[in-house]
């Protein structure tokens, strides 16, 4: 299973990564991890370097002591740029336990009231139902400039970045990088050389059904730039994070020989080790480089 990596968000909720790891190493279900962002915080983080994993880090990893929805196209200064030094730190602990990638999110037009109540839906929780045509400019423009500063901060310490894509139904006015256009707009004023694509399946299914557009036709779009993966199941109704099926759209797609040595992760949630070892069989039955 070249490339194949488990995110830590299988786990519940809350449980600590120590606890997580010491679960993969002793049902030696994968050796390669990526560090998600569902955990309950620790003092210190020392513990990863006795395992044999290769890793890769997801946006809010390492946990913050208290609670933060990072958004670096908030309009509220304060929390874009507490936004924008957590992401710095985060790349800087990735650099520091040899994540082969750090990826975050590109940010939201508003700012979530809070994440997710609940299990059903993997979504933050808004209260706003629409948004205008200026706001949603400005927090463009605000993402570019935190985006700007991050790519240099990433190139100071030699670590790889990526941002992931997003998607969601009744979401979907509140989300960037979600649409064709935007990756036209977004390669206008950044280089792709100094920032990678994360594909998240899941949230392309969504965005996809939301905004009327090709899958295949998107992929082969932005496919040059993408550096990961991000695979789950969904509905197309809410980001389920289930297991990959198989009888599902996506295997054509990660069979594309152009996606050979990009990282390609499962991401799913509240999932058993027995069911993940299951699924992770699927997948190496089913890719076949």
């Amino acid at each position: 299973m070249s490339n194949i990596f488990l995110s830590t968000t299988f786990s519940k909720d809350n449980e600590k990564l120590s606890d997580v790891l010491n679960k993969i190493s002793k049902y030696n279900i994968i050796n390669k991890v990526e560090l998600g962002s569902n955990h309950k915080y620790q003092k210190n983080y020392k513990f990863i370097a006795k395992y044999n994993f290769d890793f890769l880090t997801h946006n809010y990893f390492p946990p913050l002591k208290k609670d933060f929805v990072i958004n670096i196209a908030s309009k509220n200064n304060l929390i874009r740029k507490k936004s924008i030094n957590v992401i710095k730190k985060n790349i800087k602990f990735s650099k520091s336990i040899a994540s082969k990638l750090y990826t975050f999110h590109p940010g939201f037009i508003e700012d979530p009231v809070s994440k997710n109540i609940g299990n059903k839906n993997y979504d933050f929780v808004w209260k706003k139902k629409s948004i205008n045509q200026e706001s949603y400019e400005l927090s463009w423009k605000l993402m570019i400039l935190s985006i700007k500063e991050i790519i240099k901060y990433s190139k100071k310490i030699n670590q790889k970045i990526a941002f992931e894509t997003e998607g969601s139904l009744d979401k979907k006015h509140l989300l960037l990088m979600q649409k064709p256009n935007e990756f036209n707009n977004f390669s206008k004023e950044l280089s792709f050389s100094d920032i990678g694509i994360n594909l998240n399946l899941g949230h392309l299914n969504l965005a996809s059904k939301a905004f009327n557009f090709s899958r295949s036709k998107f992929i082969k779009k932005i496919k040059k730039y993408v550096v990961a993966i991000e695979m789950s199941h969904n509905f197309r109704k809410k980001d389920d994070h289930l297991p990959l099926k198989k009888n599902a759209w996506y295997w054509k797609i990660l069979n594309d020989d152009y996606f050979k040595n990009v990282f390609k992760i499962l991401e799913v949630r509240n999932t058993s080790l027995v069911n993940l070892k299951k699924n992770l069989k699927i997948i190496n039955d089913k890719i076949k480089y």
